[in-house]
């Protein structure tokens, strides 16, 4: 295992954590731009929110405060300070995820400079900044940024309470837990019985002290976690948004129903593609997801978005899973398998020691939790994974590579070069079964980009490997046999960087989703690129409504909705383009009880609103029970309202089967 080292920081260090920093930077920042609005969704309800406080505090997705995210606010209050220094515009949503990202970066470094030395904290924060998921989500105004960084701030505190038995750093860990919780609820917990279990097993005090330094943890965890919770539900009704995705208006019940068991519980037989939380694509991207594919020509960009796999102990080791963050895998297993043949039994145990044990359950209870979840799973979740898995690996290189240079072992001097083979054969294993590729196929690229990425992926592999066998136990001129041997493994590690460095290209070259980002190498295939827009996928385009709005804006009178639809998939670019409140009267799928025909009617009657749209329903959200959902108060608009000739308001013949109803006529 390696040790703790506390040597100082030397220059050169410095200027490799600064040009790992400035690739982190590049390769978040590079045409960001062409990624839009990102998650419209929020992108709308930070909108709504630098309005006023009441939409600040309570999240309001749409500016009258009709209905919030389906979120706690601290992410999205760090996207309003942006929006109220530099203006509403795309970045000044997503910048503050690139910034969260690359502290993630410098964090992760500091977290195991300590612990393990300069050469594994520098080289885990590389594999960090160029990991697949961790560069498309930070490319987002997703949510799972704010809520790593937080993550790795706990874990600081975490570890410095193991080893110091310091019970103010526990609960300083706490804290940011419960910090964390209000980034994306329960999500944030998934780690916490790896704090628990490594503060009760390493820090140096009795147990009794343990004991008790943590029922208080415990005290500020919630303390710091419910209060906006208990504040939300404590407003009366009428003076708060309706808790969307909530069966009884109450955060509680988002939380432990929607955010709880709809995340990890499965709770029907439904396609996965169907099970979807608020987190789902844009009406007309979820329309191409599940439209059939043609058997000839290349599948829809749109159709890789969704995790299908099915659930059990090798559903991370599959396809697209595995591509986003577990292209180094080999060397982490060897760092387990290493650290435990390492381990002392002293007490209290190193700072090595404890920080592996945490890095080794982090990984493992994220592992089993993605693996058997049975309710939403999405790619980007994995990048929770990606700090333990980045760590793990440098670790297991480090390490590897110290056994190589002890001359007098032969047997671990192989186990370096078979280490980078293996991981070559697990990228071929990763690509092939991501991308559906067979032998066949990889041979009638090798005359394009993707031939020549597997070419320096085998050469450089094999180059290494022949040169770390040849230097194998070679004792003259040992510092230059040093030399030699660190050239051919740097070679090693940067032939294995190549494919997962397209992986990574496939976000920051080619808009991302900004619901559902993922990274994904078909993205580049020249078939793909050259096919319709439908294959490709309209990610970073926002809806053309235009002329709905001029038609909107010309017969308005007085009325707070400008509109009144369906879900909040039509309602959000509404509220981007226009800052005006629009009526998701069904909440994110339609699927929310927020109004009935009556609460509608008087709505309509206050002059609320004036202008329903019907038939509005994304395929997935129609899927899922939309229709039925909110039948009701469609019969009601259909009774008492009048169609609008769609020569008036339409576009395009995109969105054709959606129909606008003036409720006002007169």
């Amino acid at each position: 295992m390696v040790i703790e080292r506390r040597e100082p920081i030397s220059p050169r260090e410095t200027a490799t954590l600064v040009g790992i920093l400035a690739i982190a930077i590049a390769l978040r920042l590079w045409g960001l731009d062409q990624n839009g609005w990102g998650a419209e969704y929020y992108s709308a309800a930070v909108c709504s929110m630098a309005m006023n406080l009441h939409n600040f505090f309570y999240a309001a997705f749409d500016p009258a405060g009709f209905i919030p995210v389906d979120k706690p606010p601290i992410a999205l209050w760090v996207q309003v300070a942006a929006v109220k220094l530099f203006d509403f515009q795309p970045l000044s949503l997503l910048v503050p995820q690139v910034l969260e990202g690359v502290a993630s970066v410098w964090v992760l470094y500091r977290i195991v400079r300590r612990r393990f030395g300069a050469a594994v904290a520098l080289l885990a924060a590389f594999f960090l900044s160029i990991m697949p998921i961790a560069v498309a989500v930070n490319r987002t105004n997703n949510m799972d940024s704010a809520l790593l960084l937080v993550l790795l701030l706990a874990a600081w505190a975490l570890m410095k309470a193991a080893e110091d038995g310091n019970r103010k750093m526990l609960w300083l860990a706490m804290a940011l837990l419960g910090v964390a919780f209000n980034v994306k609820m329960l999500a944030a917990f998934i780690p916490l019985p790896v704090f628990v279990l490594v503060y009760f097993a390493c820090a140096p005090q009795r147990w009794q002290r343990r004991v008790g330094d943590l029922l208080i943890a415990a005290v500020v965890l919630i303390a710091t976690a419910i209060p906006w919770l208990v504040a939300y539900d404590l407003t009366p009704a009428d003076a708060r948004p309706f808790v969307g995705s909530s069966a009884r208006n109450s955060m509680f019940d988002l939380l432990l129903g929607h955010n709880a068991l709809g995340r990890f519980v499965s709770r029907s037989k439904k396609p996965p593609a169907v099970q979807q939380s608020s987190e789902n694509a844009t009406a007309d991207t979820q329309a191409v997801a599940n439209s059939a594919d043609g058997q000839n020509g290349p599948r829809s960009v749109a159709s890789r978005l969704f995790v299908r796999t099915p659930t059990g102990p090798l559903r991370l080791f599959t396809g697209q899973l595995a591509a986003q963050a577990a292209w180094l895998l080999p060397f982490a297993i060897l760092a387990l398998a290493l650290a435990a043949s390492g381990l002392r039994r002293a007490w209290p145990p190193k700072p090595a020691q404890v920080a592996l044990l945490f890095w080794c359950g982090w990984l493992a209870v994220y592992g089993l939790v993605y693996s058997y979840a049975g309710g939403i799973m999405h790619y980007y979740y994995l990048s929770a994974m990606a700090p333990a898995v980045a760590v793990l690996s440098a670790i297991g290189v480090i390490g590897l590579w110290e056994r190589y240079r002890r001359r007098d072992s032969t047997s671990f001097g192989l186990l370096l070069p078979g280490t980078l083979v293996v991981t070559m054969l697990w990228q071929f294993y990763i690509q092939a079964s991501a991308l559906g590729w067979t032998p066949g196929v990889i041979l009638e690229q090798s005359g394009d980009w993707r031939g020549w990425l597997h070419f320096a992926l085998i050469a450089g592999v094999l180059c290494a490997c022949v040169g770390l066998l040849a230097l194998r136990g070679r004792n003259t001129r040992p510092h230059a046999v040093d030399r030699l041997a660190a050239g051919c493994l740097g070679l090693g590690l940067a032939s294995l960087l190549v494919v997962p460095m397209a992986w990574t290209m496939s976000s920051v070259l080619v808009a991302g989703h900004g619901v559902l980002p993922s990274a994904d190498l078909y993205r580049l295939d020249p078939a793909v690129l050259e096919a319709n827009p439908r294959v490709r996928g309209r990610f970073g385009e926002t809806p053309d409504f235009s002329k709905l709005l001029v038609f909107l804006h010309g017969n308005r009178n007085g009325e707070t909705f400008l509109l009144a639809t369906s879900t909040t998939q039509v309602a959000a670019p509404i509220i981007i383009q226009t800052s005006e409140s629009v009526m998701a009267r069904g909440g994110f799928h339609g699927l929310d009880p927020v109004l009935t025909p009556e609460s509608f009617a008087n709505r309509v009657s206050t002059r609320q609103v004036r202008f329903a749209m019907v038939g509005d329903v994304a395929a997935v959200s129609r899927r899922m029970g939309a229709d039925a959902a909110g039948q009701p108060i469609t019969d009601w608009i259909l009774a008492h309202g009048k169609r609008v000739d769609p020569k008036e308001w339409r576009t395009s013949r995109r969105g054709s089967g959606s129909e606008l109803y003036d409720l006002r006529p007169e």
